[in-house]
């Protein structure tokens, strides 16, 4: 039978437990209390708290602050070509801080409801069909009648929370897009699309084979599990 991880373009970065832990200070203001709410929830069902998000990236260079001689301004030349590849990332941790996950896939076009299907399918095969709390933000596609309609008929593992309102911050994933944008992809001027995705995806890669960057990520929220 075909990997339906495979099927849908999934795959798996990091599953290892923190070494350290960090705690930035601050403190958390449009909805920590209900994101709480949801991990005291996974707690109870001895569930993954599983972040997700979507984003994506084309043939236009990301543009960061870089080095130069003093009277040389970099010029970036590039194709001006609105092509574009998306993604899907899903950053997993054990309530108990004991071992994170970070799976994603790369799609051409934007995902979609079925899309998604295919995704979240292959992320009960990556997680053995383990229980998952799942926060994600109100993007139509989350909200849809079909997605509702099929979120119905996965409640023996699945269990869906959504993010409040106005508050990206409070996601890990925001943080891995830009970490990858501002590494791997800053500044690149990609002749066509399968390098921008190479790129990507070695990017994608770095963060997930690393899991001091995927609790330094959740840390960074303000959120503790």
């Amino acid at each position: 039978m075909d990997d339906p991880a495979r099927a849908a373009g999934l795959e798996q970065a990091a599953s290892r437990p923190p070494r350290h832990r960090t705690r930035p200070g601050g403190h958390r203001q449009v909805g920590e209390k209900g994101v709480a709410t949801h991990k005291k929830s996974a707690r109870r069902r001895r569930a993954w708290i599983c972040f997700q998000d979507e984003s994506g990236f084309s043939l236009l260079p990301v543009v960061r602050a870089t080095w130069a001689p003093r009277g040389q301004t970099p010029v970036l030349t590039h194709r001006f070509s609105w092509k574009r590849l998306s993604m899907s990332g899903a950053l997993a941790y054990r309530p108990d801080r004991s071992e994170a996950v970070f799976v994603f896939g790369i799609k051409e076009g934007a995902y979609n409801t079925a899309s998604l299907i295919e995704f979240l399918t292959a992320l009960l095969d990556h997680l053995d069909g383990q229980k998952v709390t799942l926060i994600w933000d109100g993007l139509p596609a989350h909200r849809s009648a079909a997605m509702k309609e099929w979120l119905a008929t996965q409640r023996h593992w699945l269990h869906v929370e959504p993010l409040p309102g106005y508050a990206p911050d409070l996601n890990p994933m925001e943080m891995v897009w830009g970490n990858v944008k501002a590494t791997e992809l800053a500044n690149l001027c990609p002749d066509t699309i399968d390098e921008a995705h190479t790129a990507t995806q070695a990017g994608l890669e770095r963060v997930g084979s690393s899991y001091q960057l995927c609790f330094n990520f959740l840390d960074h929220t303000g959120l503790s599990l």
